[in-house]
Protein backbone atom coordinates (compact mmCIF):
# COMPACT_ATOMS: atom_id res chain seq x y z
CA UNK A 1 0.00 0.00 0.00
CA UNK A 2 0.89 3.37 -0.41
CA UNK A 3 2.92 5.07 2.46
CA UNK A 4 0.75 8.12 1.79
CA UNK A 5 -2.35 7.73 -0.24
CA UNK A 6 -3.98 10.75 0.36
CA UNK A 7 -0.78 12.69 -0.91
CA UNK A 8 -0.70 10.95 -3.90
CA UNK A 9 -3.92 11.47 -5.07
CA UNK A 10 -4.20 14.78 -4.41
CA UNK A 11 -1.04 14.67 -6.81
CA UNK A 12 -2.81 12.43 -9.49
CA UNK A 13 -5.94 14.99 -9.11
CA UNK A 14 -3.95 17.80 -10.30
CA UNK A 15 -1.95 16.17 -12.63
CA UNK A 16 -5.16 15.06 -14.23
CA UNK A 17 -6.23 18.85 -14.19
CA UNK A 18 -3.31 19.89 -16.04
CA UNK A 19 -4.00 17.30 -18.54
CA UNK A 20 -0.49 15.70 -18.17
CA UNK A 21 -1.87 12.00 -17.28
CA UNK A 22 -4.55 12.31 -20.09
CA UNK A 23 -1.52 12.78 -22.49
CA UNK A 24 0.41 9.94 -21.19
CA UNK A 25 -2.01 7.54 -21.25
CA UNK A 26 -3.55 8.53 -24.48
CA UNK A 27 0.38 8.15 -25.81
CA UNK A 28 1.49 5.10 -23.59
CA UNK A 29 -2.19 3.42 -22.68
CA UNK A 30 -4.06 3.22 -18.98
CA UNK A 31 -2.25 3.71 -15.77
CA UNK A 32 -2.25 0.19 -13.90
CA UNK A 33 -0.13 1.35 -10.66
CA UNK A 34 1.47 3.64 -8.88
CA UNK A 35 5.01 4.05 -6.93
CA UNK A 36 5.80 6.35 -4.27
CA UNK A 37 9.05 7.01 -2.98
CA UNK A 38 9.84 8.64 0.60
CA UNK A 39 12.32 8.91 3.06
CA UNK A 40 12.62 6.22 5.50
CA UNK A 41 13.90 5.09 8.84
CA UNK A 42 17.04 2.40 8.85
CA UNK A 43 15.97 -0.71 10.94
CA UNK A 44 18.28 -1.48 13.19
CA UNK A 45 18.92 -4.73 11.92
CA UNK A 46 20.20 -3.55 8.50
CA UNK A 47 23.90 -3.37 8.25
CA UNK A 48 25.28 -0.06 7.19
CA UNK A 49 28.92 -0.25 5.73
CA UNK A 50 29.67 3.54 6.53
CA UNK A 51 27.44 5.94 8.18
CA UNK A 52 27.63 9.44 7.67
CA UNK A 53 25.55 12.57 8.28
CA UNK A 54 24.94 12.02 4.83
CA UNK A 55 22.71 8.63 4.51
CA UNK A 56 19.33 8.65 3.69
CA UNK A 57 17.02 6.12 3.81
CA UNK A 58 14.58 5.48 0.60
CA UNK A 59 11.47 3.16 0.58
CA UNK A 60 9.24 2.51 -2.25
CA UNK A 61 5.34 2.15 -1.61
CA UNK A 62 3.11 0.76 -4.24
CA UNK A 63 -0.53 0.34 -4.32
CA UNK A 64 -0.40 -3.15 -5.87
CA UNK A 65 2.34 -4.36 -2.79
CA UNK A 66 1.63 -4.54 0.81
CA UNK A 67 5.48 -4.09 1.25
CA UNK A 68 8.46 -1.47 1.30
CA UNK A 69 11.85 -2.15 -0.55
CA UNK A 70 13.91 0.38 1.44
CA UNK A 71 18.19 1.02 0.17
CA UNK A 72 20.28 3.22 2.25
CA UNK A 73 22.20 6.00 -0.01
CA UNK A 74 25.46 7.86 1.12
CA UNK A 75 24.30 11.31 -0.83
CA UNK A 76 27.71 12.68 -0.54
CA UNK A 77 28.59 9.51 -2.45
CA UNK A 78 25.39 8.43 -4.10
CA UNK A 79 26.39 5.06 -3.76
CA UNK A 80 24.20 2.62 -1.74
CA UNK A 81 25.68 1.59 1.49
CA UNK A 82 23.29 -1.04 2.55
CA UNK A 83 21.11 -3.91 0.59
CA UNK A 84 18.26 -3.27 -0.08
CA UNK A 85 15.46 -4.44 2.77
CA UNK A 86 12.01 -5.68 2.71
CA UNK A 87 9.57 -4.24 5.10
CA UNK A 88 6.18 -5.98 5.62
CA UNK A 89 3.04 -3.23 5.92
CA UNK A 90 0.65 -6.16 6.80
CA UNK A 91 1.21 -9.94 8.00
CA UNK A 92 0.20 -11.56 4.66
CA UNK A 93 2.27 -9.67 2.34
CA UNK A 94 3.83 -10.68 -0.79
CA UNK A 95 7.12 -10.06 -2.01
CA UNK A 96 7.65 -7.73 -4.97
CA UNK A 97 9.41 -9.10 -7.84
CA UNK A 98 12.54 -8.58 -8.93
CA UNK A 99 11.48 -6.05 -11.94
CA UNK A 100 10.00 -3.77 -9.03
CA UNK A 101 12.93 -3.87 -7.01
CA UNK A 102 15.09 -2.90 -9.89
CA UNK A 103 12.39 -0.12 -10.97
CA UNK A 104 13.15 1.16 -7.66
CA UNK A 105 16.56 1.54 -7.29
CA UNK A 106 16.39 2.85 -11.58
CA UNK A 107 14.43 5.53 -10.59
CA UNK A 108 15.88 6.69 -7.24
CA UNK A 109 19.55 6.62 -8.60
CA UNK A 110 18.47 8.42 -11.73
CA UNK A 111 17.16 11.47 -9.83
CA UNK A 112 19.95 12.06 -7.40
CA UNK A 113 21.29 14.80 -7.56
CA UNK A 114 24.71 16.66 -6.36
CA UNK A 115 22.01 19.47 -4.76
CA UNK A 116 19.76 16.78 -3.46
CA UNK A 117 16.58 14.89 -4.53
CA UNK A 118 12.97 16.02 -4.34
CA UNK A 119 10.79 13.96 -2.40
CA UNK A 120 8.73 12.31 -2.16
CA UNK A 121 9.00 10.69 -5.84
CA UNK A 122 5.56 9.62 -7.71
CA UNK A 123 5.61 6.96 -10.34
CA UNK A 124 2.49 6.04 -12.42
CA UNK A 125 3.48 3.10 -14.76
CA UNK A 126 1.24 0.34 -16.89
CA UNK A 127 2.98 -2.95 -18.62
CA UNK A 128 4.82 -0.66 -20.64
CA UNK A 129 5.84 2.85 -19.63
CA UNK A 130 5.81 5.03 -16.60
CA UNK A 131 5.78 8.78 -15.84
CA UNK A 132 7.77 9.86 -12.87
CA UNK A 133 7.16 13.59 -10.78
CA UNK A 134 9.50 14.85 -8.74
CA UNK A 135 8.84 18.02 -6.57
CA UNK A 136 11.35 21.06 -7.55
CA UNK A 137 11.92 24.18 -5.78
CA UNK A 138 10.83 27.06 -7.90
CA UNK A 139 13.61 29.67 -8.16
Amino acid sequence: MLVDKERFMLVEEELRKQGVLARFEAENGKILGHMMITFIEIPPEIEIESFSGSVRAFGASFDFYDMIIGIAIDLATGKPVSKAWLTPQVDSAVEPSEEWLEFFLKTLFERLAEDGIGMPIYCFVNDHSDITIVPTINE
